[in-house]
């Protein structure tokens, strides 16, 4: 197992609403339930695309943190 394929399982267990792969070196998420039409107006994506682990870990918790702020309003 690389250090790759240990992050992106790493990953996958932090963030289980989403599906992360890993095709020709680009990193995605896909939410497994889009977002309505009020997260989307929060900035809330369907789908994030990053070149390294660490970039998508970084939107992962963005998006993370707007859902979390939207929820305590």
């Amino acid at each position: 197992m690389t250090p790759d394929d240990r992050r992106l399982e790493v990953i996958r267990q932090t963030y289980p609403g989403w599906r992360i792969t890993v095709l020709k070196g680009v990193w995605f998420a896909t939410r497994h339930r889009p977002p309505d039409s009020a997260e989307r107006a929060l900035g809330v994506h369907h789908q994030l695309a990053r070149l390294t682990g660490d970039d998508l870990v970084a939107a992962l918790a963005e998006q993370a943190d707007i859902l979390h702020r939207a929820r305590r309003t």
